[in-house]
Formats: C-alpha cells, structure tokens, sequence
C-alpha cells in the first residue's frame, strides 16, 4: 500500500482581472475594537448609511470582477438554490448523482494581507467550499467527502486541487432521510494504493463528469453565489434595523 495524497491539478481559474478591481471592506479580517466615535441616543441612522455604503461598493465589486448578475453555469447539472446551499443533480446511466455544498464560512482572506491602500492589490475573496458527492445505485450510494486546496506543487498562487478526504458506501436515501448511520464504516482518501487511486478518485469520477472543468466552474460559482448571498445579507440587516 502506497501512501499518497489524493490531489488532482486544476489550471488556474480565470476569477478576477488584476487591472480592475474594486475596494471592499471584507478584504481583510475586522478586529474589534471599542468605539471612538461621538455617542448618540440612537445608532441606527449612522448604521443604516454604513450598511448602505457597504452594499454600493460590495455591488462594485461585482459587477468589476465577479461577471456581475452572470452566474457560472454547471454543464450537465440541474442546480437548486437555498440560503447558503446549493444542489447539483445529474443522471448517468442507472445512476443518480447529486453533489452538495455550502458556502457558510468559504472565504478566508489571509491575516498577511497589508496593501489594503492599493486597490490593484486588493484580494476578491474566493470561496473554496467543502462538497460531497453522492452516486446512488438501488439500494446503495457510493459517497466522497471532497476539499478545495490550493496546489502545493504550483509556482503560482491561485492553482487549486481537488483532495478526496473521506469516501464510504451508505444506503439509499429513503423518505427523505438522508442521514448516514453511525455504524457506516468511513475510510479516508487520503491514503490509498495509487491504481485505486487513479481508478477511483480520478477516472471514475471524470466518467461521470467530475473533471478540471467541473472543479473550476464549482470554484468560479462558489466564489459569485457567496458574494451574493453576503449582499443579501447585508441587505435583510438594513430592512430589518429599519423596521
């Protein structure tokens, strides 16, 4: 038994354009501090210009390197949308496949990141969320637990990796339960005989549509649908606080 890591390249995706990018106030982490500024009775008109001003710039954004309202589209896929979940089913032969992923907590902006001033270097956060894929067949369906990582082997950042951290055989989804027993036996994927490996991880799966292409697309709309649905937010929190 070799033991490898289950990595599978990626070309770098096309996300953002170096020559325009917007300023936004989520490229860095936010300490908190106490507040310096003048106390008043009521905070909720200065809250309600920030939240405004907030919204206009994250929109910027957008529209300058996210594609704007033009969401990446999945090949093959049917895709549904909940809050912060998204759903991507496909049939294949006999099979039924359906991927999941979330985006809650998929962007992380390095703490290193000093040149907030210059809005040329100025990061967009991308969104590298954790996914499953489920390929059910009768009774059973074979299950990866999947990872974004960004390729050590790379000399340039922004090339990313597809790891298979864990994979297993569950029963079928039935009446809507699709909670995996506790008895299930679950074995990681990160150590595994390379002919499995390259048989199960990568050519199975490419068979089924889990390719380069696939990967890059599911970064590239991660990134566009979590920026999304932060504006969202930040929007119910304006309609709320204006009640």
């Amino acid at each position: 038994m070799k033991v490898i890591s289950s990595l599978r390249g990626l070309s770098r995706v096309g996300l953002l354009s170096s020559a325009t990018r917007t300023q936004s106030a989520r490229v860095t982490p936010i300490v908190r501090m106490l507040s310096i500024s003048p106390k008043s009775l009521n905070v909720v008109p200065e809250l309600k210009d920030a939240l405004s001003r907030e919204i206009v710039a994250e929109k910027e954004l957008s529209q300058h390197n996210l594609g704007g309202n033009v969401t990446p589209a999945f090949k093959g896929f049917q895709v549904t949308q909940k809050e912060a979940e998204v759903r991507l089913t496909k049939t294949h032969g006999s099979e039924q496949i359906l991927v999941v992923f979330n985006v809650n907590h998929s962007v992380d902006v390095s703490e290193d990141f000093e040149d907030v001033e210059s809005a040329d270097a100025a990061p967009v956060p991308i969104a590298l969320p954790p996914f499953s894929i489920e390929i059910t067949k009768g009774d059973q369906r074979l299950c990866f637990h999947m990872e974004l990582v960004e390729s050590a082997d790379s000399e340039q950042p922004g090339e990313y990796d597809y790891r298979v951290e864990e994979f297993y055989i569950a029963p079928a989804v039935k009446g809507g339960n699709e909670d995996v027993p506790a008895e299930v036996y679950a074995s990681s994927g990160r150590y595994i005989d390379t002919q499995l490996h390259d048989l199960l991880f990568l050519r199975y799966l490419e068979e089924r549509g889990f390719d380069a292409e696939f990967c890059k697309t599911l970064v590239q709309f991660a990134t566009h649908y979590e920026h999304e649905q932060y504006v969202n937010l930040l929007t119910k929190i304006q309609n709320f606080i204006s009640k």
